[in-house]
């Protein structure tokens, strides 16, 4: 089958919040809570083969990208397999700064071969499931390692459930003449290793070289868990599958086994669809934060704490936009400290980038939504000062106006007519009184004509 990854979508806007959401004022109470700051920061060992080659597992702690992609029509009844892969494979590009998909999946897995053995764990419970349209991008990738010879029958495609339940067929997993392994289920049973009292990991963990997580983006109802994402996705790698009822005692060690924390190089989560609110089984949700009403998103780290943190910072966005109470889940702050130290939970220690193939704000002839554009504030999180940079299709009256986490205006800017095209304008982390404020997360509200853009900025010491 011929694979369209080799060309990515057209290029790129890098952000510190998706372009795409809607009315972020209204979300400023999660600042309160120390949740959903965006961080464009350090990376902290490097970036693309030259941190991996020294690293297994978690190659790139505390890097993101973060791709919202509307033509990957999640909204609609068919997801676009092909854009999905191709937004992917870029996004792979951006996490690594390699710019050969082939070189950039082999940077996450040192001493990677021609016949090195992966397993790539689903969650195919209910209908809002790993969409295997991702796990093909994923597999697509693999295929072009080793000059585009791996042969991806060494891959094997498992969950708890049947992914075959799900639309998983082997023909959609066909590269270069060979075909992934779509198992029947988790093939953990009382021989196999115990990770956590009595609870045995799948064989497919122990068996094999690599590990990729891929989980889906949903809500949880038990108040242990709150949300389901990347490591609690593991709940199904295990048997017996029942350590839902304390987090940190179940969760947590399990990740923390050599099986996982030190095989796992690339955690990719499916928010193409997803659920935030109700447990598991929930079938896709309609999002308001999202024009498309549906995330259309794929969370792409080498970092499964990292990867929870913006998981949680999506899922509690739109539960504050419903009127419903944000999901706390401390595990992921647990999950950075000791014994554990699985990643990066500190938004200040992290790497953010927002990508969004649909839309380029240097290029004069892509339209703007909505007539303006905030873009990525520079630097942030920020001590000292930060530059807010926007686009105007059409010359307008435009002002800025930062808020505090309780929605108290701090300060205005701007405030008078700008040229069609970019402009910007700088805080100096001062309010209206020209008093400094106080560390945090803030919002940034551009108010052009009919239009407003909202983005979120740090404030750091």
């Amino acid at each position: 089958m011929e694979k369209s990854g080799g060309n990515p979508p057209k290029k790129q806007h890098t952000s510190a919040v998706s372009p795409s959401r809607r009315e972020f004022l209204k979300l400023s109470a999660l600042g309160a809570l120390a949740m959903g700051s965006p961080a464009v920061a350090k990376d902290l060992i490097g970036k693309g083969a030259g941190a991996s080659d020294a690293v297994r597992g978690n190659g790139i702690p505390g890097k993101i990208v973060l791709c919202h992609d509307p033509l990957m029509n999640g909204h609609t009844a068919t997801i676009d397999r092909d854009r999905v892969e191709a937004s992917l494979h870029e996004s792979i590009r951006l996490l690594t700064d390699i710019p050969d998909i082939g070189t950039a999946m082999e940077s996450f897995f040192p001493g990677v071969h021609a016949s090195s053995t992966f397993a790539i764990k689903v969650n195919c419970i209910g209908t809002t499931c790993t969409r295997w349209e991702v796990v093909r991008g994923i597999v697509s990738g693999l295929s072009q390692m080793a000059g585009g010879t791996y042969d991806v029958s060494n891959v094997t495609i498992f969950d708890r459930d049947n992914p075959h339940y799900s639309g998983y067929t082997e023909s959609e997993f066909e590269f270069n003449g060979n075909t992934a392994y779509i198992a029947t289920g988790n093939n953990a049973n009382d021989s196999g290793h115990i990770v956590w009292e009595d609870h045995h990991l799948s064989r497919y963990l122990l068996n094999t070289d690599y590990v990729i997580n891929v989980p889906a983006l949903k809500s949880h109802t038990h108040w242990y868990n709150q949300i389901t994402v990347g490591m609690k996705n593991h709940y199904g790698s295990c048997d017996p599958s029942d350590l839902c009822n304390d987090s940190t005692m179940g969760m947590l060690p399990l990740n923390s086994d050599t099986n996982l924390k030190d095989k796992t190089g690339l955690v990719v989560t499916d928010a193409i669809r997803a659920t935030y609110y109700g447990g598991p089984g929930e079938p896709p949700q309609n999002w308001s934060i999202y024009d498309e009403a549906t995330p259309n998103s794929l969370l792409v780290t080498t970092d499964p704490v990292t990867n929870e943190y913006w998981a949680r910072d999506m899922i509690n966005a739109q539960r504050v936009a419903s009127g419903y109470s944000p999901r706390a889940c401390a595990w992921i702050e647990a999950a950075s400290e000791d014994p554990y130290n699985l990643g990066v939970s500190d938004p200040a220690e992290m790497t953010v980038i927002n990508y969004d193939p649909t839309i380029s704000v240097d290029d004069p002839g892509v339209a703007v939504p909505d007539g303006a554009l905030l873009v990525a504030s520079t630097p942030n999180p920020f001590s000292a000062r930060t530059t807010l940079r926007f686009r105007l299709a059409d010359a307008s009256d435009a002002k800025i106006e930062i808020f505090a986490p309780s929605g108290r205006i701090v300060r205005q800017l701007g405030g008078q007519q700008y040229p069609a095209g970019m402009g910007e304008v700088v805080w100096d982390g001062l309010d209206q009184a020209g008093r400094r404020v106080s560390a945090g997360v803030y919002i940034a509200r551009l108010t052009a004509g009919r239009a407003v853009t909202n983005r979120r900025v740090v404030m750091v010491r």
